[in-house]
């Protein structure tokens, strides 16, 4: 994928479930709502990822800190059991290998969409909440190397939005150098 569409920071590589919806580019409130909507969502995915013992608990009892992190765990299978739920009932879309960036995505199928196209990519990003972000995007190429695949260019995103996916993506980078650091297999 040519590194001017994802840009010059950091991308994530992984398999997501993703759908495709050809239509005219988002504008005006349709876009502002899909902008609130996915601040949302890439907030709460933020606060799922959070686990250490928030600043103003360090001076409280080791008590009151084990029983917050009881609820924490709480409502956290809760929230897993919802997913489940939610997911069971409205079903996935196929998941993809994807390459991704706060600027664009890639994924390779068949089903890639036609260049020049408009509509939204739904992106699967955390299997906790099963909700999608809902990305504005432009299709810039279809195929490669005999391959299909769709590049997709973003549009319409609110700033916010971009800084909360790009937040997003360096949380996955490093979750994956610490599970390297941590592997056994590592090679030193």
């Amino acid at each position: 994928m040519p590194e001017s569409l994802l840009g010059d920071g950091l991308i994530i590589e992984a398999t997501m479930p993703l759908a495709w919806t050809a239509g005219p580019p988002v504008e005006d409130l349709t876009l502002a709502r899909l902008n609130a909507d996915n601040h949302q969502l890439l907030v709460a995915d933020s606060t799922l990822d959070e686990v250490r013992v928030h600043e103003a608990l360090k001076d409280e009892s080791p008590a009151l800190v084990h029983e917050l992190q009881r609820l924490d765990y709480k409502l956290n299978i809760l929230l897993r059991l919802t997913a489940d739920l939610a997911m069971r009932q409205n079903g996935l879309p196929p998941p993809r290998l994807v390459r991704f960036s706060s600027r664009g995505l890639e994924w390779v199928g068949d089903d890639a969409p036609e260049p020049g196209s408009t509509g939204v990519l739904m992106l699967y990003v955390n299997p906790s909440l099963p909700q999608p972000l809902r990305l504005p995007a432009i299709v810039s190429d279809a195929s490669h190397n005999d391959v299909c695949a769709a590049r997709l260019q973003f549009t319409g995103l609110s700033e916010s939005v971009v800084e909360l996916i790009e937040k997003m993506i360096f949380r996955h980078h490093r979750r994956l150098v610490a599970g390297a650091r941590l592997s056994p297999n590592r090679q030193t």
